[in-house]
């Protein structure tokens, strides 16, 4: 009797143990699960987000609404300033607080802002600097993605008229690279352009491996990330072959803006398909897929003081009345927290103007 005894507190026991151990499981997996908050009101075509380390502020644009955002987290204060033309996009300049190199349209501009005070109305304080401007003989196109590498010359591309949102006259764009000119006038900011590739559809999501070995470029309708050696020191790309094919791995979206991790992985924008999905660019393996409370995601970069926020932009327009209510918080910009990785500091680089 004893001994059934204990073999029954046994299996007890060891049951409690199990459901422990399985409610811990549980905790652990709930734990694990990013955590998505709103974090900005909804503007039309929420774009190119890119993190500031040293000022700990978010920028990003709303294309159609012709506006360039600055959010700030420890705040909760946002800011704009309105241009004359669909803007994207926007990078901060090296050794500066203040200045940013803006795309309107295909024009880059030098502008400084005086963001003011919290509450206080933003401006720009100086005269617009034009830097370069590109695509003269299509009028109808404009600037999309861009970023600058680590020596801050930009990339920027370009895409063709949009009549209807996901409708984009195809084989109108190109992929650019702007770098500071020599030159021996004092003050000038004139960018020397030269177009990298062409014609592409919709230059899009651009992206550097650690040591600047490897680019990693998104032209959006080819439905893929593809990847081109790159030279640092010349600032040149070659031998372009497929990354990542998202349709092959049945992905519901279209490839938009990305950003990459500290581990080396790709962070992908899925426009259309309500997500963001993490990619081992060099296995050419899907490792991780993010809903997102919107459905049209367009771009995301890392940030906050230690780079383990993940923020996403998203768009609104061109949905239904039926699709808006049922995405209410579409168009904004969403901090995804609990992914377990961070970005690359200096992830975002800045741009150089001047030599």
């Amino acid at each position: 009797m004893t001994r059934a005894l204990a073999r029954a507190a046994d299996g007890v026991a060891r049951a409690i143990s199990a459901v422990a151990l399985c409610s811990c499981v549980q905790m652990a997996l709930a734990q694990a699960q990013p955590q998505i908050q709103q974090v900005t009101p909804p503007s039309q075509h929420g774009e190119g987000p890119h993190w500031d380390c040293g000022q700990n502020m978010l920028y990003y644009v709303d294309i159609s609404g012709q506006m360039l955002h600055r959010y700030d987290p420890a705040t909760k204060d946002l800011k704009a300033v309105r241009f004359d033309g669909p803007v994207s996009p926007v990078v901060p300049v090296l050794g500066t607080l203040d200045q940013l190199v803006v795309g309107v349209g295909t024009d880059l501009v030098l502008v400084t802002v005086d963001w003011g005070a919290q509450g206080v109305e933003p401006h720009v304080n100086q005269t617009v600097t034009l830097l370069a401007s590109v695509d003269r003989d299509k009028p109808d196109n404009r600037f999309n993605d861009g970023k600058a590498d680590r020596a801050g010359r930009l990339w920027i591309g370009t895409m063709g008229p949009e009549p209807v949102v996901g409708q984009v006259t195809l084989g109108r764009g190109s992929l650019y690279r702007f770098q500071a000119a020599n030159s021996s006038v004092r003050g000038s900011e004139h960018l020397e352009v030269e177009k990298v590739l062409s014609p592409v559809d919709i230059s899009n999501g651009l992206a550097w491996n650690d040591i600047e070995t490897l680019m990693y470029y998104i032209d959006t309708p080819s439905g893929r990330i593809d990847v081109f050696d790159f030279d640092p020191d010349k600032g040149t790309i070659a031998n372009g072959r497929p990354a990542f094919d998202l349709r092959a791995n049945n992905i519901t979206g279209h490839p938009d803006g990305m950003t990459m991790d500290a581990d080396g992985n790709l962070w992908v924008a899925c426009f259309d398909g309500g997500q963001v999905i993490k990619v081992d660019p060099v296995a050419g393996r899907l490792l991780q897929q993010v809903p997102i409370p919107a459905s049209r995601v367009t771009s995301v970069v890392f940030g906050g003081r230690d780079l383990s926020t993940l923020y996403v932009t998203t768009m609104n327009k061109g949905l239904s009345p039926e699709q808006l209510r049922e995405q209410p918080a579409a168009g904004s910009v969403f901090a995804v927290t609990g992914l377990g990785t961070t970005g690359r500091r200096p992830g975002s680089r800045k741009a150089v103007v001047r030599r």
